[in-house]
């Protein structure tokens, strides 16, 4: 499953250069799949609410290519990658163009875990499953 998530770079995302504050590429990464989520039925209130589960970061890792500056337009592509027991792994790069690899500001390696409401580790539901593999 890919998913791609356009923004524009806003004046709050740079920083005192006019280029996107590095930590703020992990956000645009975030929005990206919760947004994936989402369209699967899956927000973080129903996952909550219906199933009593949620998904937090248990790993990231970035690397950064080339920068991105205030009012720009990039694309962020999001692609599960692998889905384990209790965890989730995605693929994501951001681009100005996602389908040149020479316009890739960045890439990252996310895994996300289910976790019960108390934060212990469990398995992530079927229902839950059977809608990210469609």
């Amino acid at each position: 499953m890919t998913y791609q998530y356009s923004l524009q770079i806003f004046y709050e995302d740079t920083d005192a250069g006019g280029v996107v504050y590095h930590a703020n590429y992990v956000k645009f990464m975030e929005r990206a799949r919760t947004v994936l989520l989402q369209q699967k039925g899956l927000s973080f209130s129903a996952l909550m609410d219906n199933f009593g589960v949620q998904f937090i970061v248990r790993s990231i890792m970035i690397s950064y290519e080339q920068p991105a500056r205030l009012q720009q337009n990039i694309t962020v592509v999001t692609e599960l990658t692998k889905i384990g027991r209790a965890s989730l792994h995605f693929s994501q790069g951001i681009y100005f163009e996602p389908r040149d690899p020479k316009t890739r500001i960045c890439t990252g390696e996310v895994v996300i875990v289910s976790t019960n409401l108390q934060f212990k580790p469990c398995a992530i539901p079927q229902r839950v499953l059977k809608e990210l593999s469609t």
